[in-house]
């Protein structure tokens, strides 16, 4: 995966990577050999189909792969469809996560795990704190690198990198790295600084966003005002708990001494 930044190792860039977990190998490499992990999401209906929406990818569960992207894709696909919870309708045919890499191969999402008829949609305001779709996959064969979740949570002055496609650069195979400063740790949510001010991250949605070590920390769910807002994993692990899928990292490591 040839990144839109020629040079990165994330591991040499004197972030804080405060976890007993070793860099993951790629992450030491230059970006250009990185293994590609940024997907898009395809939404197929009977009567019409929504190609390239926001940014996708897949975690490693240690047992199992899950593909995630926004859940506050919901809020276009409410204006688009008249869709009023979280949950696609009688009319949804497929959704598949689309690598852009030419010569990979696509994947159907088997199941939207975390359909719920019962939730409303609501506004970015609500969905930021349970900004996770996760999606059954097959990913056999399929050439894209699923993410490991990062042991520990980031802290304030952390540098964390969102990766991912904006809406400049949204057919391009190359995804752009967006280094970040965390902010503020709310819990379920980050709110983060670009260090790049002359970076555009519109669009950015559904981007996962890595430590020095190349863990997965979170996704990006959208901004408020000049802080970009990082939807962290504690309703992803949320999700996973609920509907039983085990992960290498237990939900009581989520949470920090007091």
């Amino acid at each position: 995966m040839k990144l839109a930044i020629p040079f990165v190792c994330l591991c040499l860039l004197g972030c804080r990577v405060e976890t007993a977990q070793k860099p993951e190998p790629w992450a030491t490499l230059p970006a250009s050999d990185w293994p590609d992990f940024v997907l898009t999401n395809d939404v197929h209906f009977a009567d019409t189909a929504f190609h390239g929406l926001a940014n996708a990818f897949l975690v490693d569960l240690g047992n199992d792969t899950v593909g995630v992207t926004a859940k506050h894709i919901f809020m276009i696909l409410g204006e688009r469809r008249g869709l009023t919870s979280i949950d696609p309708g009688s009319g949804f045919m497929q959704w598949d996560l689309r690598s852009l890499k030419p010569g990979t191969q696509g994947m159907e999402a088997v199941t939207l795990i975390n359909r719920d008829p019962q939730e409303p949609i609501g506004d970015f305001n609500s969905l930021k704190v349970r900004d996770w779709l996760v999606f059954d996959v097959d990913a056999t064969g399929i050439d894209v690198h699923p993410l490991r979740l990062r042991s520990v949570p980031v802290e304030k002055g952390d540098t964390v990198y969102a990766v991912g496609r904006s809406q400049a650069n949204r057919q391009s195979p190359d995804p752009t790295i967006f280094p970040l400063r965390v902010y503020q740790a709310l819990g379920p949510y980050y709110h983060v600084q670009a260090l790049n001010p002359g970076a555009d991250p519109a669009g950015t949605s559904g981007s996962p966003v890595i430590d020095g070590g190349g863990f997965l920390i979170g996704l990006v769910s959208g901004a408020m005002g000049r802080l970009g807002v990082v939807s962290s994993l504690d309703y992803l692990m949320q999700v996973l708990d609920h509907y039983g899928l085990q992960s290498v990292r237990s939900p009581s490591e989520t949470r920090r001494d007091p």
